[in-house]
C-alpha cells in the first residue's frame, strides 16, 4: 500500500553509469544513462567554504526517495539544473508494514 506523501513532492533525474563493453586496449567503456524518479524529498543538510588561496564551496543535501530507487555510489543526481555526486552508499530503509520504506543518500556538489 502507498499512500501520498506531501513531502515527497520532487522529481529528479538519476544519472547511472553503465559498463557498456570494453576499448581495444580493455579499458571498461562506460555510458551514462538519465531515468527521472518522482516522489522524492530532497533537503538542505550543510554547506562549507574554504578560502586557500580561493574559495571552494561544498554543499550537502539528504535525498529520500522511493525503495528500490537503484542508486549507487557511481550515480550522480540532477535537480533544479545542479548536477550532484551521492555522497558514500545510498542506503535502502525498511519499515513496519512498509508504510515508510524509502532510500536515503547523501549528495554534495562542490564549486570553485
Amino acid at each position: 500500500m502507498t499512500l501520498d506523501n506531501p513531502l515527497r513532492r520532487h522529481t529528479v533525474t538519476v544519472i547511472d553509469r553503465i559498463k557498456t563493453g570494453e576499448d581495444d586496449r580493455g579499458h571498461d567503456v562506460y555510458e551514462d544513462v538519465e531515468r527521472n524518479v518522482p516522489d522524492c524529498n530532497m533537503q538542505p543538510v550543510s554547506s562549507t567554504e574554504a578560502n586557500d588561496n580561493r574559495t571552494q564551496v561544498v554543499t550537502r543535501w539528504r535525498l529520500a526517495g522511493p525503495p528500490g530507487m537503484g542508486l549507487t555510489p557511481l550515480s550522480r543526481v540532477r535537480w533544479r539544473g545542479v548536477l550532484y555526486e551521492v555522497d558514500g552508499d545510498p542506503g535502502e530503509h525498511e519499515s513496519f508494514a512498509g508504510l515508510l520504506d524509502h532510500t536515503e543518500a547523501f549528495l554534495k556538489v562542490v564549486s570553485g
